[in-house]
């Protein structure tokens, strides 16, 4: 048996594909240089910026944040830096009681948005207090003192996701003359962190910003990828995809039997969906209904089940993903609908010492129903004539 698994083995990996570039791996331009004109002609004729000077520019033109954010980073600040921009990190950390309750009565005095966050947060937490008179209870309420400043911190969390959706929150934080700390740590970041000047000198600020690309998520298209080779091996052996009209009919969960009178059209015929669930099997980590990358439908019933991955190196995922496909071969073969369920895995990890050994295990649970692309390929004219 062992032998007939690494005869297995040398087949599928004779088979292995390795990752095309089939699609975009950069979305567009999005940055709208026109709307930054005064701030981007000031920092074109400045290269030699010092703290104080930089700290002022930022606070006279906060939107000139937006394009420091554009230039250092791929997306946007981490909401770390955002922290540390917007507030005073070292006040929030520090122990004493006095000194935090100094800063949260700043905050909620000075920044309107801040103070109705606050409260809105106590009244979510239930806690009780005269929102009219909420300073002098601050200070009054040494029995709600931990309170207090558990909601504050919770606050300056929120506060900055919001400015990550709302950028004027923070633009509006960054020119407030009572926060002149949130401009100066932020010219300091800059210039110290990430060498602003240094970069100033080595861009063209237009041409930078006009040509930018930013990236899409590796894993994403790695996903993609394996969906658009198993979609043209389906078309190649002529199945029909029906995605269109089973969206307009609003089926996302399949019966075992389809029995809608738009869909008898294809009765006698093997078409495929994607991305759908299926009435009776679930996953067994959490008892929510499975969604199949395809479901291919013969007869108006569902057949073959396919989840498909494409690894190019080892991770987590292939250990997690290993673990709910087998429990769902398991699980599908004690069904009396005679489902089939293939995993269709491809890339260059199965090629790998490890992806060997997972192989030959894998093997032990799915037999021939663990395919790439290739075998697939080769194997679906079988499959379907079985069906019909």
């Amino acid at each position: 048996m062992v032998n007939d698994y690494n005869q297995k083995y040398v087949e599928f990996a004779s088979n292995i594909h390795f990752y095309e570039f089939l699609l975009d791996e950069f979305k567009k331009p999005h940055f709208e240089l026109e709307k930054y004109s005064p701030e981007i002609s000031k920092l074109e004729v400045k290269t030699n910026w010092d703290v104080i000077a930089l700290s002022n520019f930022l606070r006279t033109h906060p939107k000139s944040f937006d394009l420091f954010q554009e230039i250092f980073q791929l997306t946007r600040f981490t909401n770390t830096q955002l922290t540390h921009f917007l507030f005073d990190v070292a006040l929030l950390n520090n122990a004493n009681k006095n000194i935090l309750k100094k800063y949260l009565i700043k905050n909620l005095e000075d920044d309107e948005y801040f103070y109705k966050k606050y409260i809105s947060e106590l009244k979510r937490n239930k806690i009780e207090v005269d929102s009219n008179n909420l300073i002098n209870v601050i200070n009054d309420n040494e029995v709600l003192f931990d309170s207090f400043i558990w909601i504050f911190k919770s606050v300056v969390s929120r506060y900055v996701s919001d400015s990550v959706a709302k950028v004027e929150l923070l633009h509006n934080r960054l020119s407030k003359e009572a926060f002149k700390d949130v401009s100066e740590r932020t010219a300091k970041y800059l210039m110290g962190n990430l060498k602003l000047n240094n970069i100033l000198k080595g861009i063209d600020i237009k041409e930078f910003l006009l040509n930018k690309r930013m990236g899409i998520d590796t894993k994403s298209l790695h996903g993609k990828f394996g969906n658009i080779k198993i979609k043209n091996i389906l078309e190649k052996h002529k199945l029909i995809n029906v995605d269109d009209i089973f969206n307009e009919l609003g089926i996302k969960k399949l019966p075992r039997k389809l029995t809608n009178p738009q869909l008898e059209k294809y009765a006698n015929q093997i078409i495929y969906v994607t991305e759908k669930y299926l009435d009776g099997i679930s996953k067994r980590k959490d008892n929510k209904l499975k969604k199949f990358d395809f479901i291919i439908i013969y007869n108006l019933k569902p057949k073959i089940l396919i989840e498909t991955n494409f690894y190019s190196t080892s991770g987590t995922k292939i250990g997690i993903n290993q673990g709910e496909y087998v429990d769902l071969k398991q699980d599908i073969e004690k069904l009396s609908d005679n489902y089939i369920f293939l995993w269709i895995t491809d890339g260059n990890y199965w090629l790998t010492c490890d992806g060997h050994s997972r192989l030959i295990h894998l093997y032990t649970y799915f037999g021939d129903q663990i395919l790439n692309y290739n075998l697939f390929d080769k194997k679906l004219f079988e499959l379907t004539e079985k069906l019909q």
